[in-house]
């Protein structure tokens, strides 16, 4: 498949034209912590800052957009991208719908069009599950084959832009999980012998996950990278690598939590028992792709994937260096929400335009249950 060729964007797309030049966002200063693999281990690196930015045309946005919420977050994403991306706000976007029994109706699909998103509507999720990332890991693997820029860019749908963002070159990066869930804290853990598990299925040993943080709980885990935010260069075939990591988990039934019983409250409402089951297992599989397909791994600031849907239920705003970039805001989408959405995007130092932008956005859309 040739280049997309993707025209500017019309600055009025997605509501009120917010000129970035005007606003007064201040100038984005990132705090990245770089990680090389040193002798077997992913170490530190003190060349973390300085690196040169991923130029905006060799960089392909890729999400997931089916009917219903899903499509309604992808296009909310989609005009967050173009009103406040910054030097990005014009890269190719794809919209992936790996399920065509629940492609995007006419509607979405022009609202998509007019925004310059390409949509690709195949059967690349065959599964029948209802564990809803799988999209995203077959999405992924689908764009790495068949695009041609130096780097994609695979973002969860529930997400938006409210800063100029700053893409860095480099193998891969992401941000850490905002909570332990099914990451391992060591050997003592009762979740590390699946990890290591899926590491087997990667060839390379666990130890070679290097320990971060989590974001919100402050919990000391191997390296368990949040799936819905990931730069990564394309011809790593790191998306590809964890598409099969992730199979032969799932097809050998090889859960994070078999015998779970409780349903997760996910951004599109309560998830099935089965969803439950293989929550957290699409996270673990790109860990390992992670750690056996790249040399350096760039952790991305805290501004970078805000958990806002945690972070606003907090009395304490934020200690970022600068305003938020990319905001995850789950189910504060949905009508009931609203007022904790409002809070929230003011706690955690969303610049008054993008908050506005955000409320105005979210007010119009009409969904039961959305994020």
């Amino acid at each position: 498949m040739p280049a997309l060729d993707i025209p500017g964007a019309d600055p009025q797309l997605g509501g009120a034209n917010y000129s970035l030049t005007q606003t007064g966002f201040p100038p984005f200063m990132p705090s990245f912590q770089k990680l090389t693999l040193t002798d077997d281990q992913f170490l530190p690196d003190p060349r973390g800052s300085n690196l040169p930015l991923i130029a905006p045309a060799d960089l392909t946005f890729v999400i997931c957009a089916e009917a219903g919420i899903i499509g309604a977050q992808a296009l909310l994403l989609c005009r967050s991208l173009r009103q406040f991306g910054g030097q990005y706000r014009d890269c190719a976007i794809v919209a992936v719908s790996p399920r065509p029994a629940l492609a995007p109706l006419p509607g979405l699909l022009a609202d998509l069009a007019a925004l310059n998103v390409q949509t690709v509507i195949l059967p690349l999720n065959q599964t029948g599950s209802t564990y809803g990332p799988i999209n995203r890991v077959v999405a992924a693997a689908w764009a790495e084959r068949t695009m041609t820029t130096a780097y994609i860019a695979v973002l969860d749908s529930d997400m938006l832009f409210v800063g100029p963002p700053e893409f860095v070159q480099a193998d891969v990066g992401l941000r850490p999980v905002d909570t332990k869930g099914t990451a391992t804290s060591g050997p003592a853990d009762p979740m590390d012998a699946y990890w290591a598990g899926v590491f087997k299925a990667a060839d390379v040993g666990l130890d070679r996950a290097p320990w971060l943080t989590s974001t919100t709980c402050d919990t000391r885990i191997r390296a368990s990278y949040n799936g819905g935010f990931c730069v990564a260069r394309r011809d790593l075939g790191m998306f590809q690598a964890t598409e099969r990591i992730f199979f032969a988990g799932f097809q050998a039934g090889f859960a994070p939590t078999p015998g779970a019983s409780t349903r997760i409250f996910a951004s599109t409402g309560l998830t099935t028992t089965e969803a439950s089951i293989w929550w957290g297992s699409s996270q673990a599989a790109l860990s390992a792709a992670v750690a056996a397909h790249v040399r350096n791994i760039l952790i991305y600031p805290s501004n970078y994937n805000v958990p806002l849907h945690i972070l606003s239920s907090r009395s304490i705003g934020s200690t970022f260096a600068s305003p938020p970039v990319l905001i995850h805001y789950h189910h504060l989408s949905a009508a009931p929400y609203h007022r904790q959405l409002a809070a929230g995007l003011h706690l955690i130092g969303t610049v008054p335009e993008a908050r506005d932008w955000v409320l105005s956005q979210c007010a119009a859309l009409d969904w039961d249950l959305a994020g």
